[in-house]
């Protein structure tokens, strides 16, 4: 039993909770424990760190100071009365270090940085952004060495609590655990043996601290409490050869050189990724044509518009556009894919530097075209406020080549997304608006704008251009024959130059293209065909003879004839029905639903197309019209609400890349039209009879659309969207607001947690102070005493008496002893509350739980 001497203003005994002494722990082997613990977390972490990212360290005068800084923290926690002070003054000295260093250690901390965004950009497809340093790159490891000094030190410190006065895992995998997940991120591999020694930290933590807890419960069962140090650090130093000769045993049998990561943690590493940069809360909101890896199509479902703005646009000429975000290039029936990077490697190096998207620019240079009515140049400008910030929307027509611009990724031949791991916000463009005219080009009108005319009068060039003419009408015998026509190498090799090489690239780009975008899922193609042949302009492209009443003369008209089709058959409308499970959507569109918005349109447009030979991508984005202009303020920045989220058809234009062709009912942004003005092909009206609630929303000439506001004034916005991107009669939650929510609902969870953890605490001790062992109860009373007296409360003689009594005595105390005891217990904490300021009140109330 623990005493204490007697006090002139405290007679009497003053006693403890009953205690289980244990083995007196070794003083030494308590010391050499501890430091192991210490030395393996920090170096561990210091180590996984600075390899990771190949820091330009001195490892000698970090591997010394941090043996200094372990030294004077674990000399500093031995002091038990001076103990604060110590630390106080020890913190003060490293943070007049760092005041007076602080020019020196935001150099090395720019270092760190810079060193880190290289490593990541090297194991991720972002670009990450490079800081000035001032300091002379001979300076680089003195400086760097001094940001890693005062980084091990707090975290030092931290190891230091840890282990040996708070005995926590917990904070010593939080203080270390930073410095390899920073690595581990972007599967980036520190030095293995420094992985090893946090590892063993971490395990001999968590071996000890089990190993100590069991024989606390156990002394617990019999009344007593326990404290015994020699219990962990004899059992910690007898596990580091077992916990050792593991990790030997590990490393032997499956050495790191050959470890590769399995295909489902690269998925699922994939996954979280996409899902941080694409989410919400990262990316601005995946509001409408939000997609930079696929489309999924089954999302399609029933779209609503908030009216709010999604881009600003600013441009020196008021251009009709059609900014895409994404291009899909694989239809799988439920959803539009990337074709794989592996697709491209051949055709990528026979381009040899040149982007399909630029492909128009270079096209209008080498014709002398540049500023002529048919190449009208422009530069746009685009703010991203509320759309998804990994997406760009980009123009066609691009003159702004991949090396003019930074922060972004040319995706092959498809779109631009952005390159940072958080989104591009405002971005610029230079390109070209070519008039409807220029647009209807074929392969043989290349040779026209290009060749000179002195090569026209040669054999071989009419012969070219014989063979040409029997392209003049397309069906589908010769449609694969009109995309993959090229010049012959007599006619190639008397062009200069920079044609040949121009004419040369896109003739490849051609024959690249025909295979890959005119691709099917198995079957589609047939079910496809069968329907268009129950068309009769449709099915005389299937007929073999050239001169049937319904010819082609163009890609265009194909197309035409193809949006004719949807527009006699199919209805536009926000709330389509979803296609079952299992069932390709284009197919679903076309023969059964027959009712959908800009995706199903497009989709089934791309679908048709691909199955009479011609090669089409779904393309998706945001369109402005010519009234959006109107609107402009006097900084002349447009705003464009994310009602113009739109999708619509790609068309291969010889000589002129990817160019958007729009299927929709009602769209038609050269003329300022949208369903919002121009309601055409909505679902028929229902019958009286039938008319119910439903059914007259479903009159209504304008598509409903949703907001937070029931009655709203404004006219519903009315474009369409990507599938799954909107809000499905959600409250709209923007980038400002949502940050805000979850703070507030994280403090609401905090004082929740905090208020039922006081119940608890209250319940259990009512508990115990009832106890129907009234010895038991009155010792637990007084327990609680001997923590009141930390904040003034005093233990008169009488209760410490009964105390002893109930612990020591043969006959113990009676329940109106007890009743004594919790009274007095209860009006010493009323009165310990009363005298405390504010401050302390919480404290008392809420983290001690003594009222």
């Amino acid at each position: 039993m623990n005493t204490e001497n007697h006090l002139p203003d405290s007679p009497g005994l003053k006693i403890s909770p009953p205690r289980l002494s244990g083995q007196t722990p070794s003083p030494v082997r308590n010391t050499v424990f501890r430091l192991m613990l210490i030395l393996s977390g920090v170096f561990g972490a210091g180590w996984c760190f600075i390899s990771a990212f190949a820091l330009p360290v001195f490892p000698l005068t970090v591997l010394s100071y941090t043996l200094l800084f372990t030294a004077v923290f674990a000399l500093i926690h031995s002091f038990k009365r001076f103990q604060p002070l110590l630390l106080l003054v020890f913190c003060l000295a490293y943070c007049a270090a760092v005041w007076y260093l602080r020019q020196l250690i935001f150099q090395g901390f720019l270092i760190t940085v810079n060193r880190m965004m290289t490593a990541y950009a090297e194991h991720s497809d972002f670009e990450f952004p490079i800081y000035l340093v001032l300091a002379p790159a001979a300076q680089y490891s003195q400086l760097c060495t001094l940001f890693v000094l005062f980084v091990l030190f707090p975290v030092t410190g931290l190891m230091s609590n840890a282990v040996i006065k708070r005995k926590s895992f917990w904070l010593a995998f939080l203080s270390t655990f930073p410095f390899l997940l920073a690595a581990l991120a972007f599967t980036i591999t520190p030095y293995f043996p420094a992985v090893l020694l946090l590892f063993l930290c971490w395990t001999l933590l968590i071996l000890t601290r089990l190993s100590a807890e069991k024989k606390k419960r156990s002394a617990k069962a019999k009344g007593f409490s326990v404290r015994n140090d020699a219990v962990s650090s004899r059992s910690g130093l007898l596990m580091i050869p077992a916990v050792l000769i593991s990790f030997v045993l590990i490393m032997g049998t499956f050495p790191p050189q050959s470890y590769r990561h399995p295909e489902g943690a690269e998925k699922l590493r994939a996954e979280l990724i996409d899902t941080a940069t694409d989410g919400t809360f990262l990316n601005g909101g995946k509001a409408f044509a939000g997609n930079v890896s696929h489309v999924d199509l089954s999302g399609a479902g029933k779209v609503e518009f908030t009216g709010k703005t999604a881009l600003r646009v600013k441009t020196d000429q008021p251009y009709p556009l059609y900014l895409k975000s994404f291009a899909g290039s694989v239809y799988t029936g439920s959803s539009w894919e990337l074709l794989p990077d592996s697709d491209y490697t051949g055709i990528n190096q026979k381009l040899d530097g040149l982007n399909v998207q630029n492909l128009s620019g270079q096209y209008a240079s080498l014709s002398r075209r540049g500023n002529t009515p048919d190449f009208q140049p422009f530069g746009l400008q685009v703010q991203n406020i509320a759309a998804a910030k990994q997406c760009i929307y980009a123009p066609y027509n691009l003159t702004t080549t991949p090396q003019q611009i930074s922060g972004v990724r040319f995706i092959n031949d498809a779109f631009i997304r952005s390159g940072a791991l958080f989104g591009t916000g405002q971005y610029s463009f230079y390109a070209y608006a070519l008039s409807e005219e220029a647009t209807r080009s074929a392969p043989w009108s290349i040779l026209f704008t290009l060749a000179p005319n002195s090569m026209f009068r040669t054999r071989d060039a009419a012969d070219y251009l014989n063979a040409q003419s029997r392209l003049d009408s397309l069906n589908s015998t010769n449609i694969a024959d009109y995309y993959k026509s090229t010049l012959p190498d007599d006619l190639l090799n008397k062009l200069d130059g920079e044609t040949k090489t121009f004419i040369s690239k896109e003739q490849e780009y051609r024959l690249f293209l025909y295979d890959k975008y005119t691709q099917l899922p198995q079957g589609a193609r047939e079910k496809t065909v069968s329907l268009m042949k129950q068309d009769e302009r449709l099915n005389g492209f299937f007929v073999q003879d050239l001169a049937s009443s319904y010819s082609y003369s163009s890609v265009d008209s194909i197309a035409n004839a193809v949006k004719s089709y949807l527009s006699d058959h199919c209805y536009y409308t926000l709330s389509p029905k979803k296609p079952p499970k299992g069932r390709d959507f284009a197919d679903y569109f076309l023969s059964e639903s027959h009712e959908g918005y800009c995706v199903h349109f497009a989709t089934a447009a791309a679908v048709m197309l691909r199955a009479m030979g011609v090669p089409a991508r779904y393309a998706e984005g945001y369109i402005v019209t010519t009234g959006d202009y109107l609107n402009a303020g006097s900084d002349g920045w447009a705003d464009i609400p994310d009602s113009r989220a739109h999708a619509w058809v790609e068309l291969y234009s010889p000589g002129l890349g990817w160019q958007p062709f729009d299927v929709t009912p009602g769209f038609n942004p050269a003329r300022n039209l949208t369903q919002d003005n121009n309601p055409v092909n909505q679902p028929p009206v229902p019958s009286a009879e039938s008319s119910n609630p439903s059914a007259e929303s479903a009159v209504q000439s304008e598509p409903e659309t949703a907001s937070s506001q029931p009655a709203q004034t404004e006219s519903s916005p009315s474009a369409s969207s990507a599938p799954g991107a909107g809000p499905q009669g959600t409250p709209d939650l923007s980038n400002s607001t949502l940050p805000l929510v979850l703070i507030i609902a994280s403090i609401a969870l905090l004082l929740a947690c905090t208020a039922l953890k006081h119940r608890i605490a209250l319940a259990h001790r009512l508990k115990l102070f009832a106890h129907t062992d009234v010895n038991r109860a009155a010792i637990a009373v007084y327990a609680y005493l001997t923590k009141l007296t930390e904040y003034g409360g005093e233990i008169s003689e009488e209760i410490s008496g009964l105390a002893l009594k109930a612990r020591f005595s043969r006959q113990g105390i009676t329940e109106k002893e007890r009743k004594v005891m919790t009274h007095y217990a209860e009006q010493t904490a009323r009165e310990c509350y009363g005298r405390l300021p504010r401050a302390k009140r919480f404290a008392f109330k809420y983290v001690d739980n003594l009222i």
